[in-house]
């Protein structure tokens, strides 16, 4: 019996160029191991916009080909079984939804090449971030930016925890950023006792000690810890950007959520229950997505080859248009279907005073 064909992942110019230029050097690496478990193709535009590019010199193109030819990368023909007419049509589409003319003609081809395999929501890699990988995602293919290293392949057994700094009330880039450093550590210093602290503001913590209220607190914590790691998950598994998780998957906590978690003494307010949930979850969301992007598309390929079909099975029906994919509503259902997944992970990581 022969294996199964391995699934497809296409590739922008601009990785190709970013390799020429050697302006990142572990690029040809990802991709040989991308190569281990997908077929890694270009498609036509791709290859003709890399080797002759706006300006013609035949040194470089001479040199590029041999990039293609040492990564043995194959230009995908499989757009031409689709009428010129239906490829047309999906370019001038995505120029009038603000592609570049090149972008939009590559975004076609890909389109198309999916079809003619009968894949849905086919894999894009490519530099672009921004409004242009939200396009690229509006006009039918799931657009994912190629990083090379990944963050962290690996979580170490016995990381060693490192305190983070104190962001009062900062920016989201500023949280970010120190959730980032708490999880260079690894996943277990991540979720320690001080570096969970360092992110959350002192006015906040201040009850944290009270004892009446500590059962009530821990539970809150705990609940949203959770929650908010298995977002960041799913946001990490869908391939959204860094500013889309700051912007779109943050500060979701609502009374409803909370509803049942005060303690029996009175000692919390709702007010207090908002702000400790919130902080929490952002927190989480943060450590998941890093987590979750750190590893190999084959994995968070597998996450929702896991998700997706319990969706289906509960009426969850997301239709043809991948913007929602990029919706909260989206990730917020796929990660309550993936929470046995990350509740495993994350809750042997999960440490009190």
């Amino acid at each position: 019996m022969s294996p199964p064909p391995k699934p497809p992942v296409w590739l922008d110019t601009n990785i190709l160029v970013h390799i020429d230029n050697g302006t990142m050097p572990q690029a040809e690496a990802e991709i040989i191991n991308l190569q281990r478990g997908h077929e890694v193709l270009l498609v036509p535009s791709v290859e003709r916009e890399f080797l002759h590019g706006q300006r013609f010199n035949p040194a470089d193109t001479v040199r590029r080909q041999g990039i293609l030819t040492r990564l043995q990368l194959q230009v995908d023909t499989m757009a031409n079984q689709v009428p010129m007419q239906q490829l047309r049509a999906w370019r001038e589409e995505a120029m009038h939804h603000g592609l570049s003319i090149d972008d939009a003609d590559i975004i076609a081809q890909v389109r198309a090449s999916a079809q003619a395999r009968g894949i849905r929501n086919p894999v894009f890699l490519t530099r672009d971030a921004g409004g242009t990988l939200i396009r690229m995602r509006q006009r039918g293919v799931l657009a994912l930016e190629f990083r090379a290293p990944p963050i962290r392949t690996q979580i170490p057994v016995t990381p060693t925890p490192k305190p983070v700094p104190k962001p009062e009330g900062g920016s989201l880039g500023e949280h970010f950023s120190a959730a980032k450093a708490g999880f260079k550590a690894g996943l277990k210093s991540a979720f320690s006792v001080e570096n969970i602290a360092a992110a959350i503001p002192d006015a906040i913590l201040a009850l944290a000690d009270r004892v009446a209220a500590r059962e009530a607190i821990r539970t809150i914590e705990t609940k949203f810890l959770k929650e908010g790691f298995a977002k960041g998950v799913a946001a990490g598994v869908m391939g959204w950007t860094e500013q889309e998780v700051g912007s779109n998957l943050k500060n979701h906590v609502t009374h409803f959520r909370v509803k049942g978690l005060e303690d029996p003494a009175g000692i919390l307010r709702l007010g207090y229950i908002l702000k400790l949930a919130e902080a929490y979850e952002n927190y989480a969301v943060d450590i998941g997505y890093l987590f979750s992007s750190s590893k190999t598309l084959e994995w968070k390929k597998d996450m929702r080859s896991k998700g997706f079909p319990v969706l289906k099975e509960y009426g969850y029906h997301f239709g043809t248009d991948p913007e929602v994919l990029f919706e909260y509503d989206f990730i917020d259902k796929l990660a309550w279907v993936l929470h046995p997944a990350t509740d495993s992970i994350v809750e042997p990581m999960i440490r009190f005073r």
